[in-house]
């Protein structure tokens, strides 16, 4: 009954409180007032498994990534290839980060470099040749968070890539300068995760906004779940009304357009909601708290790769 009416109460209080927020064709294009230390977050466009999201325009989010399963063999029952599992967030010309339980299988255990591989630039799936290495990535390292517990903590990794050419429509993200709270922001997620709670999984990218929400109001959500503390630093939660991440868009990004520069900074990897993807908040990985370690496992592979940020 309490978890019943403290979603009842989110659900009316983002009701209240959210101005429904729509792209403009500036988003991510113009320059803002500030610049970046690097080239980052720009967007393409033309003048979350992602349940009541829209279809991004072609190449719109150039630091989008998939990661696609080589072969998904269940005796007696599936013999698959290539099939989307998680999404990614290319940073460096080397690095991809995603959600620390996209680098196991269903049962935990740990996938190997060679079990899946990963596509940039993509926009539909059902177009690719992923019998060509450079459409399908296959990563040199897989770097797991060396305090990750299955799913609800510490629930980040990097993908380790051969060198990637950026282009108009394959470019890193920009990373967060401080930790900040996502809390009130509007923010956007995007992947090629479940259309609806049942499926099927999006073959074309998609996008939806959603907001940030505070850790009290997500603890009360969440009935006070093991799974999601109050006092947990390293995460993050967003809800919106009839829109979330599903189920294929665990690790992808969540994005935040910081207005002074006008890029998009990842400040998400979606970690794990509720199975009908909408009802409760989703919980996901704090960028903004992991990116000292993101920087010394970059100093650890590629030393000569940096991260890019709003300059200050």
């Amino acid at each position: 009954m309490w978890c019943w009416l403290a979603t009842l109460i989110l659900l009316v209080s983002l009701v209240c409180h959210s101005d429904a927020y729509h792209d403009s064709s500036e988003d991510g294009i113009a320059p803002g007032i500030k610049r970046t230390n690097c080239s980052c977050g720009w967007a393409n466009r033309a003048g979350g498994r992602i349940i009541g999201g829209l279809e991004t325009e072609v190449n719109e989010f150039p630091m989008m990534a998939g990661l696609i399963l080589r072969r998904l063999y269940v005796p007696d029952v599936v013999d698959m290839r290539n099939v989307h599992f998680c999404g990614g967030t290319l940073i460096t010309h080397r690095h991809v980060v995603t959600a620390g339980h996209c680098m196991h299988d269903g049962n935990g255990n740990p996938l190997e470099t060679s079990d899946f591989g990963v596509v940039l630039g993509a926009h539909d799936l059902t177009t690719l040749n992923y019998d060509d290495p450079n459409v399908l990535r296959t990563p040199e390292q897989l770097i797991l968070h060396h305090r990750y517990q299955w799913q609800a903590f510490y629930d980040l990794a990097l993908v380790v890539l051969p060198y990637v050419h950026f282009s108009q429509t394959i470019g890193p993200a920009c990373l967060p300068t401080e930790r900040f709270d996502v809390a009130g922001l509007k923010l956007k997620v995007i992947g090629w995760g479940f259309v609806t709670p049942q499926g099927p999984s999006a073959t074309i990218l998609k996008k939806t906004d959603i907001t940030g929400i505070s850790h009290r109001m997500c603890a009360y959500a969440w009935g006070n779940s093991p799974s999601f503390e109050l006092k947990n630093p390293y995460q993050v939660c967003t809800y919106q009304p009839g829109t979330s991440q599903c189920l294929g868009d665990s690790g992808g990004p969540i994005l935040w357009r910081d207005p002074l520069t006008n890029r998009y900074t990842l400040v998400g990897a979606p970690s794990y909601g509720t199975r009908e993807c909408h009802t409760q908040p989703c919980v996901s990985s704090d960028i903004s708290y992991y990116e000292p370690w993101i920087q010394q496992k970059i100093a650890e592979t590629y030393p000569e790769e940096r991260t890019c940020a709003r300059a200050h």
